[in-house]
């Protein structure tokens, strides 16, 4: 396989990015070659076998994935704290509705207990128990004959019976 050069292939650089330049995707698919390792003459050799050489050009994945899952652990524990405060929510939502319906029914109770009692059978009850009755002995009809006021049957007739001239009637 022969390798591509650089006026041969493709070269972008991406925008997010200020380093290495990005590819295009080849057809075939590349073989890595591990390329000889150079050693340079070091001064003490217990300190060349301690170091391992560091991987240039690959960022370390350890910290962005911690990262990514405390992210996902926060939404998680937030969402369970929204889940909980919505169901305390719907509780209390609960007990006012029952309390409003409780209140509405003694309403209505209250309300037909007045109507009972407002009815005449009670009325007169009431008042016999209160030692009052009727006066059978004398008819008292309020009438206010003052300041020119007058009956609504004086001098007119019923509705729907009204004269009609030159018949008599």
């Amino acid at each position: 396989m022969r390798q591509l050069t650089r006026s041969e292939s493709v070269v972008r650089t991406a925008p997010s990015r200020g380093g290495r330049p990005a590819r295009a995707p080849r057809a075939t698919p590349q073989v890595r070659r591990t390329k000889p390792v150079r050693t340079a003459p070091v001064a003490d050799p217990a300190a060349a076998s301690a170091a391992p050489a560091a991987r240039p050009g690959r960022a370390p994945r350890a910290p962005f994935m911690l990262l990514v899952i405390g992210l996902l652990c926060g939404g998680l524990v937030s969402l369970l704290l929204l889940n909980t405060v919505l169901a305390q929510d719907s509780y209390k939502v609960n007990e006012l509705r029952s309390a409003n319906d409780q209140l509405r029914q003694k309403k209505e109770e209250l309300k037909n207990a007045n109507m009972r009692l407002e009815m005449p059978g009670a009325l007169s009850d009431s008042s016999a128990k209160q030692g009052q009755g009727p006066d059978w002995d004398e008819a008292n009809v309020i009438t206010d004959r003052s300041a020119g006021s007058r009956a609504a049957s004086d001098g007119q007739t019923p509705a729907g019976q009204e004269r009609v001239p030159g018949t008599g009637r």
